[in-house]
């Protein structure tokens, strides 16, 4: 997985293990006859002399052959229009484009997360996709992603690459437990009661908790928000059962004490060692688990994820592509940035790196059902046959991460026993409120 996949998600990230490009790997989506590319981006614009700038997070140097081999087939397409790519690290890119932006310098096409989207977008930083894109550029998408960025009826971002978990467990260890290693858990409450037995007949964990309370509490069905986004929803029976459900699993030893807050690393490092039988993260741990563990490797199983309910969604780590407003072409950048998303742009990045697309044609690719018996093979079969359940967690507000951060402040003090659940998500509510009574106001 792409460092540039990092969010409030830990469950998807690290770009250690990502692969060099081998250059150029597919792309056979043909021009049709219309004049448009089979993405929708159109050919015949004015010919002009236009420079973009393009900013990316944390792709370079390992992805350079395929970014500046997209960016020369998009230059020979469009003559008069050049493009000069700038990467910049992950935790530099906000404030570096809020100063470019105050300095009236904007790039004209950048990659955020949803996060930074939004955070943008609430400054009116980013163009209204909805307003300024064509419905031919924005139909391509699954509209649950391409909503992730979606503010009252605007949206501001074209999606592009993300991540989904997977589920990978010892069979060694399930055989061990007494457990059914071709019965893996369809739900966190199945998942949680094998971890039970796990623990009571070998004495090692079951799994890790590697959790974003927000999205957890979202996907497990609790509201969260009111749909005129004017109140908070979160001291509710819903979220109180889940709260608790959480508290336990630390409560009653089901998962190590050190484990709570941990990220992917410290669940994939006690997998890999053999001290816990599952494994919830991104398929590219996988190949961390392939050389360092062998052994560990070879008894690995993937399944899909327990969903927080059963046939619920799963979480995206998503990353988009905006289009500032102080970029002074407009029409040109919308196009470029939909060029770079577009169906034959997103299936040569997955021929390179293991992501998924957010695109409906290139998910439906025979890339993503042909694969090997292998652990990694299988993961990315399985991660693509969830493509159609994924979102990528948001109230659809501005300035999000002021009004959730009362939430995850709580909740570890909840883990840690410093608050009760009922405590926890009373105070939550209430702060978060205030958070959010502040964004409104300012609207």
């Amino acid at each position: 997985m792409l460092a540039a996949c990092g969010s409030n998600d830990n469950s998807n990230g690290g770009a250690a293990n990502a692969n060099k490009p081998s250059g150029s790997a597919a792309g056979t989506n043909a021009k049709n006859g219309s004049g448009s590319n089979a993405a929708g981006t159109t050919n015949d614009a004015p010919k002009k002399d236009v420079a973009l700038n393009f900013w990316t997070i944390s792709l370079s140097p390992n992805f350079d052959d395929y970014i500046n081999g997209r960016i020369k087939k998009y230059e020979d397409e469009h003559p008069g229009i050049t493009v000069k790519w700038t990467d910049l690290p992950y935790g530099s890119m906000e404030n570096k484009l809020l100063t470019s932006i105050a300095g009236g310098n904007s790039p004209d096409v950048v990659n955020l997360n949803t996060g930074m989207t939004l955070t943008l977008a609430a400054k009116n930083a980013l163009v209204d996709l909805n307003k300024e894109a064509t419905e031919e550029q924005r139909s391509i998408y699954f509209p649950d992603l391409y909503n992730s960025t979606k503010l009252g009826d605007s949206a501001y971002a074209f999606p592009w690459y993300f991540g989904l978990s997977v589920f990978m467990y010892n069979k060694k260890i399930y055989e061990e437990a007494g457990l059914d290693p071709n019965k893996p858990p369809v739900t966190f409450e199945e998942l949680k009661q094998q971890a039970v037995q796990i623990k009571e007949k070998t004495g090692k964990y079951g799994f890790t908790l590697v959790s974003n309370p927000p999205a957890d509490l979202y996907f497990a069905g609790v509201p969260m928000i009111s749909d005129d986004k004017k109140k908070i929803i979160l001291d509710t029976p819903e979220a109180l059962e889940w709260a608790k459900w959480n508290k336990s699993l630390y409560d009653e030893g089901v998962i190590p004490k050190d484990s709570v807050g941990a990220d992917a690393n410290y669940a994939t490092d006690k997998y890999q060692g053999g001290q816990i039988a599952t494994l919830t993260t991104g398929a590219n741990f996988l190949n961390r688990v392939k050389t360092n563990a062998p052994d560990v490797y070879g008894n690995t199983l993937v399944a899909k994820m327990p969903a927080k309910k059963e046939g619920g969604n799963y979480q995206a780590s998503l990353m988009d592509v905006v289009v500032p407003t102080m970029s002074k072409n407009h029409k040109e950048a919308i196009d470029f940035a939909n060029y770079i998303t577009n169906d034959e742009s997103q299936l040569e990045f997955c021929k390179v790196v293991n992501i998924l697309p957010s695109t409906k044609k290139a998910a439906a690719d025979p890339f993503f059902t042909q694969a090997g018996d292998d652990p990694e093979s299988k993961a990315k079969i399985i991660a693509a046959s969830m493509v159609g359940q994924a979102k990528d967690f948001t109230l659809g507000i501005k300035d999000e991460s002021k009004v959730l951060d009362p939430l995850w402040k709580g909740w570890t003090k909840m883990m840690l026993g410093q608050q009760s659940p009922e405590e926890m998500l009373k105070t939550a509510e209430a702060e978060m409120q205030k958070q959010l009574d502040a964004v409104n106001a300012d609207n």
